[in-house]
């Protein structure tokens, strides 16, 4: 019995630890907020604007106020695991050193979440960095197309990995990311490591944003069920736009016409919804709470689409039935 005891309270330490980190960023969050009085000049009627005033906008607003999102750490880590290339941003010699001078680089990750690198002597980046190290990388969300979709920048500094050992673990992770990559072991090419990170800004999509320090990054995790986002996500859109659309009205409480699981977490989904001729980004926290695995995905998912279609299916004939009498 105290062996099964141990099993569950493992099984389910991840989601409440999860749980506690998402609760305390939220906190962080309104606090911020509140904090920086800022917002975009949308139209009244928007869905987005705070001046309208449609009782199913005013509490669509205040559902995603709380619907649960992973707190910014975790967020931030999650991109750099995701992450294959970046810019990486650095002191171009050229000038002097004082003005920015910015690069495409694949990069992976170790389990700290510290960027690695493999750089070529004849890379203007590589000598930048050996001139001054303090740079800044940053990472877009896989897919990303523009201002709606998430990026995170690290500011930090990039040395050169001269422990023999932390090199051949640096080249498995890189080589992991980008099997192909077999000119990392070409003569002029040196594995570099961003070993400080003083700090990461985050812009998650349109309303969301936000700063970590660098001790809190290195305390963040990469989300355990986003690595397989894109698949879930793809087969939900493709056969089951009808759920998903439906999920949108029972779950968050909106009237849209489209709706498209951008990206998953084990807190939820991030959808792309239209409605009115307006296309704008929401949350969708999974029910009954955090889904720390594929399978939970799938259970989550098969769970809340069925309760929102027979939702969906018991307004339809109840509108039929009105229309009849």
């Amino acid at each position: 019995m105290a062996s099964a005891a141990l099993a569950s309270a493992r099984r389910v330490a991840p989601t409440l630890a999860l749980r506690a980190r998402a609760a305390a960023s939220s906190r962080l969050s309104r606090r911020r907020v509140c904090a920086t009085p800022r917002a975009h000049d949308v139209k009244a009627d928007s869905a987005m604007s705070e001046a309208n005033v449609d009782p199913e906008i005013e509490r669509f607003r205040e559902h995603q106020a709380n619907a649960a999102k992973l707190p910014f750490a975790d967020e931030c880590r999650t991109l750099v695991e995701l992450g294959r290339y970046a810019v990486l941003s650095t002191f171009g010699r050229e000038h002097g050193g004082e003005y920015p001078a910015g690069s495409i680089v694949g990069f992976a990750s170790d389990d700290r979440g510290r960027p690695i690198f493999t750089l070529s002597t004849m890379s203007g980046h590589t000598g930048d960095l050996a001139a001054n190290g303090k740079c800044a990388l940053t990472v877009t969300a896989p897919g990303f197309t523009g201002a709606a979709d998430a990026r995170v920048t690290l500011t930090g500094e990039i040395t050169p990995v001269t422990d023999p050992e932390e090199a051949k673990a640096a080249r498995e992770a890189y080589l992991a990311k980008h099997p192909d990559a077999f000119w990392c072991d070409f003569g002029d090419f040196s594995w570099h490591r961003m070993d400080a990170v003083a700090g990461a800004r985050l812009v998650g999509g349109f309303a969301r944003a936000g700063a970590v320090s660098g001790e809190e990054y290195f305390a963040g995790a990469p989300d355990p069920v986003a690595g397989f986002s894109g698949p879930i996500a793809g087969h939900m859109n493709a056969d089951h736009a009808d759920s998903i659309v439906a999920m949108t009205k029972h779950f968050v409480g909106l009237t849209v016409e489209e709706a498209k699981i951008a990206s998953i977490d084990a807190l939820g989904m991030n959808l792309a919804v239209k409605r009115d001729g307006e296309t704008f980004k929401i949350r969708l926290p999974f029910e009954p709470g955090p889904a720390t695995d594929r399978k939970a995905v799938k259970d989550a998912m098969v769970g809340m689409t069925k309760t929102a279609m027979k939702a969906a299916a018991g307004e339809k004939a109840e509108k039929e039935t009105a229309q009849t009498e």
